[in-house]
């Protein structure tokens, strides 16, 4: 049943490698499922994974050709689907018509392969899975299902209304009378939260409780988990210590309860009792819900390891399923991935808040900065203190860099630390910047400073700084990665200041010294998980002219200066393409004028300026180099021709200025 077409590489398609491009090309992210249960390729990573890069998804297909595209619903794709399921004993098609619904109603209608239908909505935050007796399943937020176009073993993901390609201009709300049919009904039993988050409020309570005050924990993890088994492996876990723990008991109190006799005890139990032993209190709505096709015990250990052992909401691997892991992402390669937390740090007037900006502006561009290479995403830079300051500073990098609207300055903000009104809520800060980052979904977030950010904070509490971790984890759960801006330490000034739960967390920190005698700011990575601990960050302060005040006073800003750190001149240094490009000028050329046409030939053909296997690939990251270098004034071109300027004024190229003495320019 699985048609193919042949790609200009010589490779057979497959149908399902086709609608996963075709999907792609229209920004929906896509993921590898098994073809034999649906499940996740990735185990629970796929939302991790998911993709809409045309490259990554060709490496997928290349290697399990066979793989349904699986769509994940909620704000990744801005979709929430409801699921019709129509088999013996289920009419998932019958029962929304029961409730005065029209399926025909829905903008995009897919035919599944059970034929059943997918109906496509408009996602909206309060969508979440859910599952249904009746046969109307839900899947919004942390969901995904089979794409349309996808070709199973039992038969096709078919279009029957809409056209995927605009369906997400046209979509239309969530039907509001199946939201209130779902919250009232009583034969929906799904997982409401994820194992791994329970697990942290769990843990946060000691397991010696008065016998009542116990039951009544289990029974709230009973409700958060809908009695699964991984539920039931949690909280005999968590009892396990305890020195008259009996597995059977556990069991046997976690199968009475449900019953009609026992008493209603609800999630808000368990968080309400770990925050009573210093668990964040984060809204239980944060939760992903898990999705209802995840892959199962035996797709992950085997037939009989699961016999053996349950594993809760832990992931075993074996090490080809290791190899299969995709490369990780990166907002900044070699510093920072999606979804990671860092920190910049060091002594005030260091020049942390220029350092900072300063990345975040090249994430914002796409641009190279400090010879790293970063993916261009949409940048929040929280300005807490000096918002003033911070304004001019961002538009002395605008008058530099260039205009983007992907950098957005925050200002407002003023407390992301303080537990808000509402049960289970953060401050109201925090809350709408939750929410603009679910809507926005930004590559990265900077926070500056982390003490201005979180006032009443006790930097040297473990609690304190443990909170101030997990609000740093609950930006990046959408794969946002978050930067703090913060002091060093009194002493030698080697880790962030306060209690080491903070600098433990940490996927990376720079810390940034003053200036020495030759007016040279430096950045010394502390702690690097992406790349080498060896990375030199070397810049100098200047200034640039922004207008006049009501006195008619000249307005400056300072601005961070990228240079060489070797160079008291200031020079700006070059990437590892940039300087691949010259040396194949230099070869090309012995410094003399060279064609430029002639250039781009022979650094497209070869691999020293990119190692691409794609030439269109190559031919941009050429283009790239070669803008660089005529920026930082190592190249200049006119009349089709390129040439070194006159003088290069950095120690790292002496023989570039002797060659270009001997050629007589």
């Amino acid at each position: 049943m699985q048609g193919s077409s042949v790609s200009s590489a010589g490779r057979t398609k497959s149908v399902n490698e086709k609608a996963a491009l075709k999907l792609a090309e229209s920004g929906y992210r896509i993921f590898p499922c098994n073809p034999n249960n649906k499940a996740p390729k990735y185990g629970v990573k796929w939302k991790q994974v998911a993709t809409s890069d045309v490259r990554q998804i060709e490496a997928w297909w290349a290697k399990w050709p066979d793989a349904l595209p699986g769509l994940p619903t909620g704000s990744v794709n801005r979709v929430a689907v409801v699921d019709l399921d129509v088999r013996e004993h289920k009419d998932g098609v019958g029962a929304y018509r029961d409730l005065g619904l029209d399926p025909e109603d829905a903008a995009m209608v897919v035919r599944t392969a059970g034929g059943g239908k997918h109906l496509y909505f408009e996602n909206a935050d309060d969508i979440r899975n859910s599952t249904s007796s009746a046969g109307i399943d839900v899947r919004g937020e942390g969901g995904y299902v089979i794409a349309p176009g996808a070709v199973s073993k039992i038969g096709s993901y078919t279009v029957e209304k809409g056209d995927p390609r605009v369906a997400q201009l046209l979509l239309t709300a969530f039907p509001q009378s199946l939201k209130r049919s779902l919250s009232s009904s009583q034969n929906i039993g799904h997982c409401q939260y994820k194992v791994a988050e329970l697990a942290e409020a769990l843990f946060r309570i000691p397991n010696d409780l008065p016998y009542a005050q116990w039951v009544r924990v289990l029974m709230a993890v009973h409700h958060a988990t809908a009695g699964s088994r991984p539920g039931l492996s949690l909280v005999q876990a968590w009892s396990a210590d305890y020195n008259g723990y009996d597995s059977k008991e556990v069991s046997r109190k976690w199968r009475s309860f449900g019953k009609a006799d026992a008493p209603a005890v609800t999630a808000d139990t368990l968080f309400a009792e770990a925050r009573n032993f210093g668990w964040l209190a984060v809204s239980p709505n944060d939760f992903d819900d898990e999705p209802e096709e995840l892959p199962s015990i035996e797709f992950l250990l085997g037939e009989e390891a699961s016999k053996s052992s349950d594993t809760g909401g832990l992931t075993f691997l074996t090490p080809d399923q290791c190899a299969d892991l995709p490369i990780r992402d990166y907002v900044i390669k070699m510093l920072i991935a999606p979804g990671q937390i860092g920190c910049i740090f060091g002594e005030p007037g260091a020049g942390k808040s220029l350092f900072a900006p300063r990345l975040g502006y090249a994430v914002a561009r796409g641009e190279d900065v400090f010879g790293l290479r970063t993916k261009q995403g949409q940048v929040f830079y929280i300005a807490c203190e000096d918002e003033d300051g911070m304004a001019g500073r961002v538009a002395a990098l605008c008058g530099d860099l260039g205009v983007t609207d992907r950098f957005q300055l925050v200002q407002g903000c003023g407390d992301l630390f303080s537990k808000g009104q509402v049960e289970g809520k953060g401050s109201p800060d925090l809350e709408v910047l939750v929410k603009q980052v679910r809507l926005a979904r930004p590559s990265l977030i900077v926070i500056d400073t982390l003490a201005m950010a979180m006032p009443g904070l006790e930097e040297n509490d473990a609690a304190g700084m443990n909170r101030v971790v997990q609000i740093g984890k609950r930006l990046a759960q959408t794969g946002t990665a978050v930067i703090f801006v913060h002091h060093g330490t009194k002493a030698e000034g080697n880790t962030p200041r306060g209690h080491s739960v903070f600098n433990g967390a940490l996927d990376f920190s720079i810390m940034v010294r003053t200036a020495d005698r030759n007016g040279i700011v430096r950045g010394k990575i502390r702690k690097n998980r992406n790349g080498s601990p060896d990375l030199d960050f070397a810049f100098r302060i200047g200034s640039r002219h922004l207008g006049y005040d009501i006195d008619s006073e000249p307005v400056d800003a300072p601005i961070c200066l990228p240079c060489s750190s070797g160079d008291p001149e200031g020079n700006p240094i070059l990437t590892s393409a940039e300087a691949a490009a010259f040396t194949l000028y230099m070869e090309m050329s012995d410094g003399v004028e060279l064609n430029v046409t002639d250039w781009r030939k022979a650094a497209t053909d070869g691999l020293s300026v990119s190692g691409s296997d794609n030439r269109a690939s190559r031919q941009k990251a050429v283009s790239r180099a070669l803008s660089g270098l005529v920026k930082k004034g190592r190249i200049a071109v006119e009349n089709g021709l390129m040439f070194v300027p006159r003088i290069v004024e950095n120690d790292d190229w002496d023989d570039i200025e002797e060659d270009q003495d001997s050629a007589g320019d």
